[in-house]
């Protein structure tokens, strides 16, 4: 009875200590992880190489998504995703996984600058689900890149803005890095909303938004590369029409304006040359007859 006491109590050490381990082990070979993510994770920060950064999404209820690219099963080398539910695409898992509307945008970082990740195209699939849901809300909207977290000192994101149907929604000023995503996988990962984080405490500032019907966009300014890439500069609005016209009426209205005053001070000039031809005859023909009167 003794000898079956000890052991059970040598197993319950055991078992605590398993336990302990596991916690505390680094969770970069985490078995929800893609080899190409652990390699990532255990690269060092290369200043001249080329990096990527992948739009993510979740709406509870319908579990629309779009996971990091590191999972195992439905990221860039997902185990259960196939020739009709790419990676390169917005996916849904309930009653399996299956392609939604929508055109997913990555970038590729090669030096200093701005960058976007996105969809558009969405045609209401996550309107249409809350209508439907209630309990349906988007949970997170995220950037998840291959750049090791061991490089957060070096390799900076700054200026971020979450654009949602073309309307610029108000974050943070302070990027918010997803700290369990980093224990998970680390590699920088950065939240523009995540409400299991601000039910946390985690991040307090998690904006609250309206649902989109068509677009989502997440622009960015990389720093600490070694070089800058010309080609990696913020879209500049164009005007709208009615801008474009009203100024093009203005033009014409100047335009039609100078020539206006420029006739009107051409025939005012008439009057005034006349006056002096008038006054010169005048005054020759006094003085012939001065002269003819002496």
């Amino acid at each position: 009875m003794r000898k079956l006491k000890k052991f059970a109590a040598g197993f319950a050490a055991a078992a605590i200590a398993l336990t302990m381990v596991t916690t505390m082990a680094p969770s970069v070979a985490n078995a929800a992880v893609s080899k190409e993510g652990e390699k990532a994770a255990k690269a060092e920060f290369d200043p001249n190489g080329t990096y990527h950064a992948y739009f993510g999404l979740e709406q509870t209820g319908s579990w629309i998504f779009r996971n990091p690219w590191y999972s195992e099963e439905l990221g860039k080398t997902g185990t259960d995703l196939t020739e009709d539910t790419p990676y390169e695409s917005i996916l849904r898992s309930q009653e399996g996984v299956k392609k939604m509307d929508g055109t997913v945008t990555d970038a590729e970082i090669t030096g200093n600058g701005v960058y976007s990740v996105g969809v558009e195209g969405l045609n209401n699939i996550l309107k249409d689900a809350e209508t439907q849901d209630s309990s349906s809300v988007i949970s997170m909207l995220f950037v998840s890149t291959d750049v090791p977290a061991s490089a957060k000192d070096t390799f900076k994101i700054s200026d971020w803005k979450l654009i949602l149907d073309g309307n610029e929604q108000t974050l943070p000023a302070e990027v918010f890095y997803n700290p369990e995503a980093e224990q998970t996988c680390a590699v920088i990962r950065f939240d523009a909303v995540n409400t299991y984080m601000k039910d946390k405490g985690e991040y307090a500032d998690c904006p609250s938004i309206l649902t989109p019907g068509d677009s989502i966009k997440i622009v960015f300014t990389v720093s600490g590369m070694a070089k800058d890439n010309p080609d990696a500069v913020e879209e500049t609005p164009a005007p709208a029409e009615d801008d474009a016209a009203a100024g093009d009426n203005a033009s014409s209205a100047g335009s039609d304006s100078d020539s206006d005053s420029s006739s009107d001070s051409g025939s005012s000039m008439v009057p005034i040359v006349v006056g002096v031809v008038v006054v010169v005859v005048v005054a020759g023909v006094a003085i012939v007859m001065t002269k003819k009167k002496k």
